[in-house]
Order: C-alpha cells, then structure tokens, then sequence
C-alpha cells in the first residue's frame, strides 16, 4: 500500500510537471500542431526508453522502497533544474526570443529539456513494479494496481492544474508544490537503512521537505520566477510575465515599444502597431459597409484594431476575446485602450462558440486571428464556420479577415492555403473580394452587388465618415483595390483545390507544409508524399502483421510479440480517440480550456477503471490471448463507431456537451486499461523478470502514443479526415485482433492461453 500511495504523487507530480514544462516550451516555440506533436513526442519516446532501457536495470536493484524513494528525491532535483533549463533553451540553441523556429531547433530543444524527466519517470514504472510484486501476490494483478494509481494521480494532477494551481500560483511555485508532494511521499516510504551505493533516510528527506517549505514561504521563488522569466527573454526587457489557463503572456520592452507576446507569438505592439495591418482589416470592411451600425470583432483587438473600429462611431461593438488576460495586461500598460469605450461590449468566451449562439445580426464581422496552424484555430476557417458567420450577418454585411500571402511571389504551399480557405469561402458567400498584398485580406458579402463598389465610393466614405488614418488615403486605396491586382490573385485562387471544412481541416496540414518550406524545403517531398495519403494505404501494414504467424508455423511457437505489438496498437487508438474527440468537442461546443480538463481526466479515470476491472478477473482469466484478442476487437468496432457516436450521442442528449463527450472519452480509456495487466500476466508465463517485463509493455504502449500523438493530429485528421481516420485506427487494430485469434487457435497448448 506505501508503494501505491507513493506512486499516486508520482502520478500526479509527472502529469504537472509535463504540463509546466510543455507551456515553457510553447513560449520559446509558437507552438502550431507539428511542434505539439514533437514536443509530445519526444516526451513519450524519451519515456518508452527510460521504461524499456533503464527497466532491465531495474532487477539488479534491490526489491526495497529506498530505492524508489532514491528516484523520487532524484526526480525533484530534475524537475526544478529542468524547468528552469526550459527557459534558457532558446539561447543555448540560438533562436531569440519571438522568432520562428523550424523542426530541427524544436526537436534539439525538447530533448535537451525533457530527457532526464522522461527517462527517470520512465525507469520508475516498473521499479515500483517489481518493489510491489516482490511484497506477494499475483505479479500481474501487482503490475495492474501500479498502473491504476498512475492512471489516477495523473487525473488528479490535471484537474488539480487546471482548475486550481494554475489561478493561483506560477510555474515555479507549482513545481515546488509538485516537488514537496514527491518529497513527502517519499517520507511516507523511507525507513533508515543503507542500500547498497546510496543512503536514503527520513532524516534526509525530512530536511529537503523542511528546505522547500521555506523556501515556498519566504518569496524566493516569486523572484527567482522574474529573473528566470528575463532569461527567457534575452535582448528584450521584461515588464510582465503572467500565466493564465490558456496561455503565458509575456510585455516586453524593446526601444521604446511595447510588445505583448501569447505563448512567444506577438500578439500586437504599442505605442505604434503594425499600421498597415492594423488600418486595412479594420477599414476596408467598414467601408465596404454603407452604414455599420453593429460590429462584431473576433480575436485581438487590443493591437490597435478596436481603435480603428471606433473611429466610424459604430452604434454598437462586440469584441469577442478568449482569455481575459490579455485585455487585463493591455489596459495596465496601455490606459488608452479603445475596450473602456462605453459603447465597446467585451465578450470573454470562445469565438466560434459566440457566433453559433449569437441570435443578434451584424454589419460587419472582422476576424483577427492567426493563420490556421492548429486544429484549435482552423475552426474558424471552415466552409461550416463560414455558414455560421453568414447567418448573423445583415443581408448587406461584409466578412472580413487575412491570411498570410504574398504579391510578388507566392509558392504552392502558400497558394495551397489560401485556394481552400477561398473555396470555402466561396461555397457560402456568393460575393467574395481578396484584396492582395503581404497579407491578403478576404472580404465576403451575401449582397452581390456590395463588393463590386469602386475607389470613389470607399474615399468617399472614408471622408465623409471624418476617419484620420495614417496610411489609408486616396491613393492607397486606389493602388490597393487595382482591378489588375485583384483579378490576378483571385485567377490564382479560383485553381480547384481542397475545401477546408470540419471534418477534413486540410489548411492546417497546408499551414505545416508552408512553415516547413520556410526552414526545411528538403522535405518538400515528404509533404506532397503525405498529401496524397488514403485509407486504403493502411490495410498493407495490417496485413503484415501477419508474418509472425507466418514465420512461426512449422516452430508451432506462439509469436509473444504479438501482445506487445497489441499494446502499441491500442496505445495508438487510445491517443488517437482522445485527439478526435477534443477536435470535436471544440467543433460541437467551442475551445473551453477547463472542459478539455474534464475530457482528459475521463480518459484517466477510464484507464483506472479498465485496469481495476481486469484485475479483479485476472486469476480467473485461462485464455489470455484468446481475451486479449477480443479486447482489440471491441477497440476495433470502438473506432469504427466512434464518428457516429460524436455526431449522433453528443447533439441529441439534452445535457451539457462535456459530459457525453467525456462519457465517451472515459469509454476509450477503459478500453486502453483493459489490456495492460492482462498484457504482463501473458508474457509473465514466459519471463519471470518482472521489471524487464513491465519496462518492454510499458514502452510498447508509450510507442503507440507517440505515434497517435505525431500522425494524429499532424496528418490523418487534416489529410484523412475524422470518419477515415478512425476507420484507418480500427483496421489497424483488427488486424492485431485477427493475430491474435489465430496465435491462440494454432497453438492452443500454450499453458493459460
């Protein structure tokens, strides 16, 4: 029960430390969905490793408590060193503070940070196992209640972050939280004895925990948070670093300017912003408008935007903001800021989810926000979105926002981009104006006739309406709106292409392949290759997991890799299921931070669930393979069901969208933990090591998450689809059932099988 305890904090304190160390990360990196995914990736590999290398180390180790405590006080040590490590990372490789990184410096940069973390807490799983198991009992029922209270404190650890530590405390103070945790539990463990090469005693640990109180106490870290903060941001001189649930925000200083950062991307600059910009989204729209009177803004306002708006004295403005600490952290440093205006509403939830609840009609909807590198952000870029959009305009509206373009030369990635935004755009708006330059700045209308207006009229409105610009004058506007210019960058656009939509968000993979061609165009071919990717191209691969039972026919050996190679399938589905499902959760009820918390602690819970369920059956279990099969088949007709479930399930029951989403959630957590503990009771019949064994299955599943945490959300969701990846996740999966059913019916004479 010590060890169980024990391994609960350890739970928790990974599960915290990961998501510390990732939003530091972010912060030097800009994060779009292929950084995600190496970050996450080379998180679970560096684990995989420490599970299966450092687990066959395991064994020469004595079966004591002490020498998982002596991992516990190690891994504090790490946590805090690390930590700080991913806030000075950016100069150690070279990238300055808010610059755009490519793959290479991304991938240097996470294995730098994360791999003593990832291999340590890796190594632990199945030390703890073999402490457990050498105390009597089933070794696998053992091996299943480890896994459980990880399973739990991992829940526990992201609900705790995200509902409570993170209002409250900042990185460094939560880490500290994390390591006193670790720490006490470790006291929980420790009796005072030698152990071989290292002492571990309650005095020690006492003292550490003693140590870091005060230090939590006294105001230490709160400094040390500020000046850490300052090496992050090298060249630049901090005025504030603060986190919110969503994301840090960081103002720095830098020859006279102000500069807001979100995650490292600059949001917007003070006192002078980017005029160009700033002065073409906000006007063209209103003038193209004969008299707005209803304004909506989604996304940053705060760069000088909503000052432009308010210069047309609108009846009304709507400026719809996720995160209330970026407005916060502007009217501190910028008082003049245009959202004290009366007749400015500010409206602190997510964008899409404002638009398709929105029973109010607009003039003029302006989008603000980044280019589609993420699943999170392509939603507003759909053909769906733009339905929504063109429901709560006026019948003489206009739909205004940009995307990254170029009037001298455009490359395919970038034509790629922009042709499916514009076809979406265009399925839904019969009239559709793209105004070119650096950023090319898509207008769309339901009237026909609004957008065919000419340079005269928009000066003239521009006079009229007493508006004072920097730049926009006669003569801008007439070089801006030349039919010439127009008419070459919409022949551009009008080339058939993909229409980005819900459930096939192309632009994000066309955004990666844009970003990759800025800092790696050697691996152009790798993305025209991937482009071209279809579901059919998964049953070859499925098919080859039939050459063990091929190669071992006339040994009459049953093909143990078989059952590893079912953990790595179902690691797999598992990540894939829970990918699919927050992407279509923000779809169906919009990017709320703290009930994608609930659907993550679902799939938590769910492995908790699955692994207590197996274990209170295990002993009576006979045909191991035979149920492991049929667990991968019910995983199998899970993901093939799946995209009906969240169509039909999630719009019909008449409760809050969260709950069947996480209802379904848990479902594919109960699944994953099904097969684990059944997993190490199989191969238990053949290895005796315990540790060694824990370490290959442990990383056997970690693979399959890592692969489901890179391909998901980077390819098969924007290339496939949501329906065909699902589907492409159950093949692969009924393939390994299919192994697994014939192993055991050609060789029923394994014992226990």
């Amino acid at each position: 029960m010590p060890v169980l305890i024990a391994f609960l904090a350890v739970g928790f304190g990974e599960t915290v430390g990961q998501v510390l160390l990732i939003r530091e990360l972010l912060v030097n990196f800009q994060g779009n969905e292929l950084s995600l995914g190496v970050v996450l990736t080379c998180w679970l590999l560096m684990m995989a490793l420490g599970s299966w290398g450092l687990g066959k180390f395991a064994r020469r180790l004595p079966s004591h408590p002490s020498a998982f405590v002596f991992t516990i006080v190690l891994y504090c040590f790490i946590l805090f060193s690390q930590l700080l490590l991913a806030r000075t990372v950016n100069i150690v490789i070279g990238v300055r503070p808010g610059e755009t990184t490519g793959l290479l410096s991304i991938s240097s940069a996470c294995l730098l940070v994360l791999t003593p973390l990832c291999l340590l807490h890796g190594f632990q799983f199945p030390l703890a196992c073999q402490i457990l198991a050498a105390q009597g009992g089933m070794p696998s029922v053992q091996i299943g209640r480890i896994y459980i209270a990880e399973a739990l404190g991992s829940m526990a650890g992201g609900a705790f972050f995200t509902y409570v530590l993170v209002h409250y405390l900042s990185h460094l103070e939560i880490a500290a939280l994390v390591i006193l945790l670790n720490l006490g539990a470790g006291l929980f463990l420790t009796k005072p004895l030698l152990c071989r090469r290292f002492i571990v005693s309650k005095t020690l640990v006492l003292g550490l925990c003693l140590a870091g109180i005060i230090v939590l106490s006294s105001g230490l870290l709160a400094k040390l948070e500020f000046v850490s903060s300052q090496w992050q941001w090298q060249g630049h001189q901090l005025v504030s670093s603060r986190n919110s649930v969503y994301q840090n925000i960081a103002v720095t200083q830098k020859e006279g300017q102000l500069n807001f950062f979100a995650s490292g991307v600059l949001l917007f600059t003070a006192p002078v912003p980017d005029i160009k910009y700033v002065e073409e989204i906000a006007h063209f729209p209103l003038l193209y408008h004969s008299h707005p009177q209803k304004t909506l803004l989604l996304g940053d306002g705060m760069g000088g935007v909503l000052d432009e708006i308010v210069k047309h004295h609108p009846g009304e403005v709507f400026y719809v903001e996720l995160d209330p600490l970026i407005i916060e952290m502007a009217e501190r440093y910028l008082p003049s800021t245009s959202s004290k205006y009366p007749w400015v509403t500010v409206v602190y939830t997510d964008g899409r989810l404002f638009v398709e609840r929105s029973e109010a009609k607009f003039d003029v909807v302006i989008m603000n926000l980044p280019s589609p590198s993420t699943l999170q952000v392509n939603r507003f870029y759909t053909q769906e979105f733009f339905e929504k959009v063109r429901e709560i305009l006026s019948q003489q509206g206009v739909f205004a926002f940009g995307l990254p373009s170029s009037e001298a030369y455009m490359s395919e990635e970038m034509l790629r981009l922009n042709r499916s935004v514009f076809r979406a755009l265009e399925e839904v708006f019969p009239a559709v104006l793209v105004i070119p330059d650096d950023s090319s700045l898509f207008l769309a209308s339901p009237d026909t006739t609004l957008l065919s207006q000419d340079e005269p009229e928009i000066y003239r409105r521009l006079e009229q309406r007493g508006v004072e610009t920097r730049l926009l004058n006669r003569a801008y506007i007439k070089h801006k709106l030349s039919p010439e210019r127009v008419s070459r960058l919409t022949a551009y656009l009008e080339i058939p292409e993909q229409i980005n939509s819900d459930r096939r968000p192309i632009s994000t993979f066309f955004n990666l392949a844009l970003w990759n061609a800025m800092f790696h165009p050697e691996f152009k071919p790798i993305f025209d290759f991937a482009l071209g990717i279809k579901l059919w191209w998964f049953l070859p691969p499925a098919l080859l997991f039939f050459l063990p039972i091929l190669t071992n026919l006339r040994r009459k050996e049953f093909p143990i890799f078989s059952v590893a190679l079912s953990l790595l399938t179902t690691g797999f589905a598992g990540m894939t299921f829970s990918i699919a499902l927050f992407f279509a959760f923000q779809l169906s009820c919009g990017y709320l931070y703290q009930k994608i918390g609930i659907l993550t602690a679902a799939f938590m819970l769910g492995l908790a669930l699955g692994g207590w369920g197996m274990n209170r059956v295990i002993g009576k279990v006979k045909r191991g393979v035979f149920v492991l099969g049929w667990i991968q088949a019910a995983v199998a007709i899970y993901a093939f069901s799946l995209p009906w479930l969240i169509s039909g399930l999630a719009r019909t029951w008449l409760i809050p969208g969260e709950v069947p989403f996480s209802f379904l959630n848990l479902v594919a957590g109960f699944l994953t933990g099904l097969e684990f503990p059944l997993a190490n009771q199989i191969y238990l019949q053949r290895n005796k090591g315990v540790a060694s064994v824990v370490g290959w299955l442990y990383a056997a599943d970690l693979w399959g998450s890592v692969f489901g945490a890179l391909f998901t959300a980077v390819l098969l969701v924007p290339v496939l689809g949501l329906i065909s990846t699902c589907f492409a996740t159950g093949i692969l999966n009924l393939a390994t059932f299919a192994l697994l059913l014939t192993g055991w019916k050609l060789y029923p004479q394994i014992p226990g099988m």
